[in-house]
């Protein structure tokens, strides 16, 4: 009985983990967010860092306050699109890894 428990509560876990699709998309387009998908290179060059409210990695949604360090590149008024890298937990996250972003 002990190991078919494990088994379903593992199931569970996985079955939740951190997979992006198209309902989790659409779950942040219901709550009111403004979901672009793609390189940041695209819209994220005409969207100021400030707008930003998360990322989309191909693990899952990464909100803004769930990262730890953003690294941009140098300029006077940084854009999605100047992303470099992302610290996230122990894990360091290249731009180039990130499937889309979403704002407010």
């Amino acid at each position: 009985m002990k190991i078919f428990l494990i088994i379903c509560l593992s199931f569970l876990f996985i079955s939740n983990a951190f997979a992006i699709d198209q309902n989790s998309i659409d779950l942040l387009t219901k709550k009111g967010f403004q979901v672009r998908m793609g390189e940041l290179t695209g819209a994220g060059s005409k969207m100021s860092i400030t707008r930003l409210a998360g990322l989309i990695h191909s693990d899952g949604i990464i909100m803004k306050e769930e990262i730890h360090n953003l690294t941009l590149n140098q300029t006077n008024n940084p854009s999605i699109s100047d992303i470099k890298e992302i610290i996230v937990g122990d894990s360091v996250i290249s731009a180039h890894e990130l499937e889309g972003f979403f704002t407010r």
